[in-house]
């Protein structure tokens, strides 16, 4: 239960996701929380204010203006290890502010496949050069039994594509290449993939991919797709908060699409004059590439669930 006297905040291991007709939460052990809601705007508001901690007054505000079964669940946080509770807000701040710290950076534990065709599209945003160890978890643990990289061309100025094909990991670029026998790549991925993860996620992503504009790989490949998309946008929270980029993400939920909600990280602009953590970087990067890996296998899980309903 909300407790007017203490304060709650997001926990950082916990990975918020919303879609069509649901809301997922996936927590640190990888147990998917799930909520049917028509309400997603109205949570992922939710899951940036409580980036901070806030008081417990001002969620119990939250329960009486939320239907009955969305009131119900956010009660029921605290005691699920959704929300951390603590009197003292100071301490809950550094708690969160550790991710920035504690995180881990490879996953490297070998296991049997969870997933057989997984692609990974990476968009122009600067955390698109931090994507590297990710990557390589999945290959080297063997997350998947097929692996290919999308790069766009904003996502070169901040990843080498020779970086990749380096380690043996099949990349594309251009909707025209050919090669090992594929002659129309988005046709042939789309068809194949299990699942596509659009990580990192720039707002120009996010609006090609609302459009269904078919302007590039990226967007002509998940427009060929029935396999889930989960989309892990990053921007400055300026820009995640406009009103087009926020009628875009909402536009990808209701399409049924697997939209991420984004976490602290720290700005790009800034970094250098040590500026403070902000909202906007992808949800599971902190916790590290098995936080991705939990994530993938919560939306799979949660799309076959909804398949055979």
């Amino acid at each position: 239960m909300i407790d007017d006297s203490s304060y709650y905040l997001r926990d950082p291991d916990v990975i918020a996701i919303g879609t069509a007709g649901h809301y997922l939460w996936v927590d640190a052990r990888g147990t998917i929380h799930e909520l049917a809601t028509s309400r997603a705007t109205d949570w992922s508001a939710l899951m940036q204010e409580l980036i901070v901690p806030a008081p417990g007054e001002s969620l119990r505000r939250r329960l009486s203006q939320l239907p009955e079964a969305d009131a119900g669940f956010l009660a029921s946080m605290p005691d699920r290890g959704l929300l951390v509770q603590g009197s003292d807000p100071v301490a809950l701040a550094a708690r969160r502010d550790r991710v920035l710290t504690d995180n881990q950076g490879y996953h490297l534990q070998p296991a049997e496949p969870r997933c057989e065709h997984l692609v990974v599209a990476l968009t122009g945003s600067i955390v698109a050069g931090l994507m590297a160890p990710v990557i390589l978890s999945l290959a080297y643990s063997g997350y998947q039994r097929q692996l290919d990289v999308l790069l766009t061309q904003a996502a070169l100025r901040f990843m080498a594509r020779d970086l990749l094909e380096s380690y043996g990991i099949r990349t594309w670029v251009d909707a025209f290449e050919r090669r090992d026998g594929i002659h129309v790549p988005h046709v042939t991925l789309g068809n194949a993939a299990d699942c596509v993860l659009v990580m990192p996620a720039s707002a120009s992503a996010l609006h090609r991919l609302a459009d269904a504009a078919a302007t590039d790989l990226l967007s002509m490949t998940v427009t060929a797709t029935s396999a889930p998309v989960v989309v892990v946008p990053v921007m400055n929270t300026v820009m995640w908060n406009h009103t087009a980029v926020q009628r875009n993400v909402g536009r990808l939920r209701d399409d049924g699409m697997y939209v991420v909600e984004p976490t602290l990280i720290f700005k790009a602009a800034a970094l250098v004059e040590q500026g403070d953590p902000m909202y906007g970087g992808p949800g599971p990067f902190w916790r590290g590439p098995l936080g991705v890996m939990q994530t993938i296998s919560a939306v799979m899980a949660h799309k076959r669930k909804l398949g055979a309903e």
